[in-house]
């Protein structure tokens, strides 16, 4: 039998599957096609029509027939599944049509109209100029211009702005009946003070209400997921995942400013440039992404790796002291010299890499930026000294506010 951690785990994997599907999968619905935003629409479309029909047909036979119109009640019956029925064909012939390039392009277009038009004609019927039709319209055109872009979505709602403005003309002359679906005894009396119309603004609205703020959540939500992978990948290397040369900088000026103490460790690979020449860039990257994950798993978790491009790599270690960031520099020397990277059953390479060490010290009197430029220049010349030397090996350096000393 299953137990009562396992079920909870089970929920729990549900739930992350949710949220990563509505959140962060690139599938999540603002990343959707025109289409599929279409036959999403076409289906809220025909749950719409079928509450209102139910909505209409539960009022009708209960004690508040009195403010319903009984000889509009047949048309509305039939135009109502009239609607149904041609939604569920469209939807139908949408779905078969789903692999066509050409339909898909063009049901992008029509299926937000035709949806348009079904809101406009269930508006006509409870008062064009009714809250619950005004206010819907206002939500609709809004999630359409969140959802859809701006071509289809204005060309649309210019359409259906005519059709409003054209209802609403009729109606003013009395060549169309205002609400016809309500009876001229609530047409006729103080419809604000009537607990019935009010309900069934409320009814009618209500739906559209909860459905827009559900969407608006998703696709805020959405987009705050998205700006944060931008924000994510903007700070990190494509190639290595990690942190590139903006996001050290900011880090680093962060801990100057912050008077905190760090190590400065500059890194570069050993002739890097003969693996590329001899087994190709598709080697190289291999290297450097096998070089990133040594550094990651030879470093503390508060550390900082990052890559500043090419061959040359960086350490940041926090409150430390000099002592300790040889330790690690040479750890991770000696990881990568002893690696064998196996590009090919019988050929495998190793690499070696020279490191510059640089250890900060508090200069209250210089700006950031310049205590900035001595830590890299200090690092630099360290491993500028490692490879004069031989390479493959570690150099440190210290910094003053008046000279270097290697």
């Amino acid at each position: 039998m299953m137990t009562r951690e396992n079920e909870v785990q089970q929920q729990r994997s549900l739930l992350q599957a949710i949220k990563y599907v509505l959140l962060e999968s690139e599938r999540s619905i603002i990343n959707w096609s025109n289409f599929n935003k279409g036959i999403l629409l076409l289906i809220f479309g025909l749950l719409m029509l079928i509450g209102h029909w139910l909505w209409y047909y539960l009022t009708f036979h209960s004690e508040y027939q009195i403010w319903l119109d009984p000889e509009y009640y047949p048309h509305r019956t039939l135009t109502t599944c009239l609607q149904v029925i041609l939604t569920t064909c469209f939807l139908i012939i949408a779905l078969m049509l789903r692999k066509n390039a050409t339909a898909r392009r063009i049901l992008g277009y029509l299926i937000p109209l035709f949806y348009g038009l079904i809101v406009i004609f269930s508006g006509y019927t409870v008062g064009i100029y009714s809250p619950a039709v005004m206010a819907g319209t206002v939500n609709i055109v809004l999630i359409g211009f969140v959802l859809y872009e701006q071509r289809i979505i204005y060309s649309v709602s210019f359409i259906i702005a005519c059709i409003i403005v054209w209802l609403a003309v009729l109606t003013a002359n009395g060549q169309l009946t205002y609400a016809p679906l309500f009876s001229d005894a609530l047409n006729q009396s103080n419809l604000y003070a009537n607990p019935f119309w009010l309900k069934s603004m409320a009814v009618l609205y209500l739906p559209i209400l909860l459905c827009s703020a559900v969407f608006f959540e998703l696709i805020l939500s959405q987009w705050r997921q998205r700006e944060r992978k931008i924000e994510v990948l903007s700070q990190k290397d494509a190639l290595t995942n990690l942190y590139n040369r903006r996001y050290i900088n900011q880090f680093i000026s962060k801990l100057i400013q912050q008077n905190r103490s760090f190590a400065f460790i500059l890194l570069d690979l050993d002739f890097f440039k003969q693996i590329n020449d001899n087994y190709g860039h598709d080697v190289g990257d291999l290297v450097l992404k096998r070089i990133a994950l040594i550094l990651k798993q030879q470093t503390r978790e508060e550390d900082i790796v990052g890559r500043l491009g090419g061959e040359e790599f960086v350490l940041v270690l926090t409150d430390g002291d000099i002592d300790e960031a040889l330790i690690i520099a040479e750890r991770c020397r000696q990881t990568i010299e002893s690696e064998k990277i196996e590009i090919s059953s019988e050929t495998f390479i190793q690499m070696t890499a020279s490191f510059g060490v640089a250890m900060s010290q508090n200069l209250p009197h210089l700006h950031t930026d310049e205590v900035k430029q001595r830590i890299y220049s200090a690092a630099d010349r360290a491993l500028y000294v490692a490879k004069q030397n031989g390479r493959n090996q570690v150099r440190c350096d210290t910094i003053s506010t008046t000279e270097f000393n290697i």
